[in-house]
């Protein structure tokens, strides 16, 4: 909870800023996160606003590794929680919460993508659960082509990604002419910010697998790598327009296919 103001502070604030953009500090970030909370709390939310808010916080939790902060439940919980296909598609149905008017192939692209890496990680891997399993995996055999097969997966999901931006919650506010207040609105947009956040985490764990569930220091240093690599694969997807070739995608979940087996047959 106190990194996800940073984290929103690179994934914003600092592109625009790379491009001669002004952007507003850091602490505007905290106070802008801190003004979300005591809202909140002292107001409420709408029920769809809060479940959507209970859904981000959850695969916040689980993807940012509970070993942070309770080794002991991260055994029990973490392994079977953290799931790309899980938390993937927590975070598409709560996109599509969000902003209904979106696209449905979009989301279902991704919905494929994300039913593809959950099959190629287990036929790559029999037994392993979620991504802390993937993680143990490969630090006992760090040659393993589970993480060729990651890598190509976490790559197509950040050009299939279908996450709303801030652009497209706004219109979509606008025609349903909801909600009225402009606090309302702000408070739905860090809840979505909260979503992209989730999801760049998500590529992350897939991009960096070994980074997760790390402990102490080293837990809040992978955190933090884990999430720029995430936002950095969905950031080049956008530049370089590869996101709109499909046939690129393709070949990317075939190259993970083949790894995937080849691992298998290696077994």
């Amino acid at each position: 909870m106190l990194l996800l103001p940073v984290m929103f502070w690179l994934k914003e604030d600092v592109p625009a800023l790379l491009v001669g953009r002004a952007v507003s500090p850091l602490r505007e970030r905290y106070a802008r996160f801190g003004t979300f909370w005591r809202l909140t709390l002292r107001h409420g939310l709408p029920a769809d606003d809060g479940l959507m808010l209970a859904l981000a916080l959850l695969v916040l939790l689980c993807l940012a590794g509970l070993s942070l902060v309770m080794p002991e439940t991260s055994s029990v919980m973490g392994a079977w929680l953290a799931d790309p296909l899980l938390m993937g598609g927590i975070l598409l149905v709560g996109a599509f919460w969000a902003v209904p008017g979106l696209s449905r192939g979009a989301h279902g692209r991704c919905c494929l993508v994300l039913c593809l890496t959950e099959c190629f990680i287990v036929l790559a891997a029999p037994g392993v659960t979620g991504l802390q399993g993937v993680q143990r995996l490969l630090l006992a055999s760090p040659g393993s082509s589970l993480a060729g097969t990651s890598l190509c997966c976490a790559v197509a999901l950040a050009l299939t990604t279908s996450l709303p931006d801030r652009q497209a919650l706004a219109d979509d506010m606008v025609m349903r002419g909801y909600p009225a207040g402009r606090s309302a609105r702000d408070q739905r947009q860090v809840i979505v910010g909260m979503y992209h956040v989730g999801w760049a985490l998500l590529l992350g764990d897939l991009l960096l697998p070994v980074l997760f569930g790390l402990e102490g220091l080293g837990g809040i240093v992978g955190l933090v790598v884990r999430f720029v690599g995430g936002s950095l694969l969905v950031a080049s997807g956008r530049l370089t327009g590869m996101n709109r070739h499909g046939r690129f995608v393709a070949l990317l979940l075939g190259l993970a296919g083949l790894m995937a087996l080849a691992g298998r047959f290696a077994v």
